[in-house]
Parts: structure tokens; sequence; C-alpha cells
């Protein structure tokens, strides 16, 4: 119970600080296994979580995630479709974040503090909910794109709820064996009015990264590291993201990396044009979360 309303709580209480973390729990197992970097690499329609101009890169394609976070506290889906073309490419997505079976609990004598005969009981069970709409679009060359999300999300904490929209921006330049991003989330702070007529703002955050990738033609392989840094206008300091891969002809992959602090997993499989990924973040705190993701291009 206290770990479930640690995560929900400060987005209630401390408002702009915190009013932008439902987004932030990552998306995709591939880079979840890779310390959750995605800002330069794109390879699959993800991307347009991590960076909106990453979508022009990639093939037509389909991808599925269902997450299982904090040992099955937090529940977290994402869906996403791209459709490339020339130099143009268009793409949306939806994430659905759930939290179950959060206890509400009283007093047997409100009137008196907790103690030995007055303890806690539970009376009731809540759940809360928040759905992010993603609306991607880009446009570039083989070398360079720029593109954006407009998003609208919807919450439901239970005792409120609340809606509001954003917009992404991104940048990236695609060379032969170098990938580098940028990308603003919310660029324009994000309104997020709640049921009550208050209001929040989502304020910005900005990513870079860089990824080179060094192939070994002998063995089929080709080895990628990633370093993303991550910058919230809101919040001191700032956070890095550090991911490794190793794919043997494109088709088997095992991955690592970390992030705040915190260890990451995973292996992956390609057989034409579906692909299958897990990824595990190893947290002490809230307990490991495992991600499973499904993509097919068409």
């Amino acid at each position: 119970m206290c770990r479930i309303m640690t995560f929900v709580l400060p987005i209630i209480l401390w408002g702009t600080k915190y009013a932008g973390e439902f987004q932030e729990l990552g998306v995709g197992a591939r880079s979840c296994a890779m310390g959750g970097v995605g800002i330069a690499q794109c390879t699959d329609a993800s991307v347009i979580y991590f960076n909106p101009a990453g979508s022009i890169f990639i093939n037509r394609s389909l991808h599925l995630m269902h997450a299982e976070n904090f040992a099955g506290i937090v529940k977290n889906e994402f869906g996403s479709v791209v459709l490339s073309r020339n130099n143009t490419a268009i793409g949306t997505g939806i994430q659905y974040i759930t939290v179950s079976d959060i206890k509400l609990t009283t007093l047997p004598d409100t009137n008196l503090d907790p103690n030995g005969d007055n303890q806690p009981i539970p009376y009731d069970t809540v759940s809360t909910k928040d759905i992010i709409f993603y609306l991607n679009g880009a446009k570039g060359t083989e070398f360079f794109s720029y593109g954006g999300n407009l998003k609208v999300y919807y919450r439901n904490l239970s005792v409120i709820t609340g809606f509001g929209g954003g917009l992404d921006l991104g940048f990236k330049l695609n060379l032969a064996y170098l990938k580098i991003g940028a990308a603003v989330r919310d660029f324009i702070l994000s309104p997020l009015i709640w049921s009550n007529d208050s209001k929040e703002t989502i304020s910005s955050k900005f990513s870079f990264g860089v990824a080179p990738e060094i192939p070994i033609e002998k063995i089929n392989s080709i080895i990628t590291l990633e370093c993303d840094i991550v910058k919230s206008v809101d919040i001191e300091g700032f956070n890095l993201k550090f991911g490794f891969e190793y794919a043997y002809k494109d088709f088997l992959f095992g991955r690592c990396g970390i992030t705040k602090g915190n260890f990451t997993l995973g292996i992956g499989v390609k057989y034409e044009k579906f692909k299958l990924d897990y990824g595990l973040i190893m947290q002490s705190s809230l307990k490991n979360s495992n991600k499973f993701s499904a993509g097919l291009e068409f």
C-alpha cells in the first residue's frame, strides 16, 4: 500500500513539479532492456514515444507492448503504428497505465490516533488509470529528419479526474555508423485540467542521445551503444542512460543497460518481418519490472 501511494500521491500533492511523471514509465522491451535509451536509435514503431523524428527511418510497422512494473503493481500497455513513405511518415500510438486494488482504510475509532487497539482497517479498493494518445508526423531525408507528436491524455485517479494535451518535438541525424537525436517532451507547457477546476502544467523535458554502431563482419554481428542525457526543467540535475546491444545475423539480440542506478537486461529474436523482445528492469526498492514486446513490419 505505501509503495503504491508513493507512486500515485506525488502527482496530486506537489502539482506541476511531478505532473508529467505518468509519462515516464517507458515503452518497448528493447529500449527498456537497454537502460531506457531511444532518442538516437529507431528500430520499431515505439520510436514515436522517444523521438517523434525517428518514424521516418523505419519501415511500415506495428508495435505492441505489455509491461508489469514493480512486480505487477503498475501495468503499462502500449501500441503504435507507423506508416512511412519516401520522405514522410505518420504514426499513431496509445498508452494505457493502470494501478489496481489500492486499499482505502479507516480507523475503528476515527477520533483517536492509530495505536495497538486502533489499527487501520480496509473498507474498499479503488483503481487509477492514465490514457495517452499520440498522433505523430515526421519529414526528412535519409540523413536528417524532424517531427512532432500531438498528445491528448486522460487521467482518472479515482478521487479526481483530469484531461489535457501536449506537443513533443524531435530531430535526428542518421549517419552510416552513428545516430544522433534530440527531443523535447511537452515543448509548450502542457495543461492538465482537473475535475475540481484546478489546473496544472507539465514542464518540458529535454533529451539528447548518441548511438554509435560497430559492425563485426567476420561473425555477422553488430554492436550498438547508446547514451542519452535527459534533463527536466523543473528538477535539479539530469539523468544519464546507457545501453548496449549485441546483434547476431539480425536474428538474435542480447541487451543490457543502466538507468537511475538500476541495471537492465533483455533478449530479442527477429524472423523475417516479425520480432519478439523481452526487457527486465531490476529495482531493489520497488521490485523488478518486466516488459514484453512484439513487432511486425508490413
